[in-house]
């Protein structure tokens, strides 16, 4: 096994045991899906976790898949209204990431839910018709959870990231209801 996704870290010292067990062995694919501020968390110790995550996770990352308030912290910029300003978000994470995929979603106006690849010399837009205005739980991870399937099996990065995107796109029209404030992804849709 040459590939792995590290998801949400909530503390500093899960980081500090999740960048130890990394640099331990050489990876071909770390996917990073850099939660930012968990729920429930004080200010203060989200700031130390995102800042932990920043200097110890994100430099063993290839892969960083940031929604847009991720991308808009990631990269310092105080607005992402446009998939232009998500391109740059993505440029700008890049300097220090090798694959930057920044996730649009229902975030950006328009009908399409678009989300950006960033390969380090090109910008590859991957959209697909908006699912309705409303967020959908576990779409974020789940698409970065694809990517890196699509990773270990071979693929290379846009297409793994086509094939991700593709994958999430028909679980957020399969979602599943709950009594939560959002809608749930349905994985298990064909």
């Amino acid at each position: 096994m040459n590939t792995v996704k590290v998801g949400m870290l909530g503390t500093p010292d899960t980081i500090d045991a999740v960048a130890q067990g990394l640099s331990q062995r050489k990876w071909k694919n770390v996917v990073v899906d850099p939660v930012l501020i968990c729920k429930g968390q004080e200010p203060g110790a989200a700031l130390d976790t995102d800042n932990a995550l920043r200097e110890k996770i994100l430099p063993l990352a290839t892969v960083v898949t940031p929604n847009v308030f991720e991308a808009k912290t990631l990269s310092g910029m105080e607005q992402i209204t446009t998939v232009e300003e998500l391109e740059e978000a993505a440029k700008r994470i890049g300097e220090s990431v090798p694959y930057v995929v920044a996730k649009g979603g229902v975030e950006l106006p328009g009908d399409k839910a678009v989300d950006v690849l960033w390969d380090g010399k090109e910008i590859t837009r991957f959209e697909a018709p908006k699912v309705g205005e409303q967020r959908v739980s576990g779409a974020g991870c789940t698409i970065a959870a694809a990517i890196t399937g699509e990773l270990a099996k071979g693929a290379d990065i846009a297409k793994a990231v086509g094939a991700a995107k593709r994958f999430v796109t028909r679980g957020i029209n399969a979602r599943v209801s709950a009594n939560t404030p959002f809608d749930t992804v349905w994985q298990g849709a064909n």
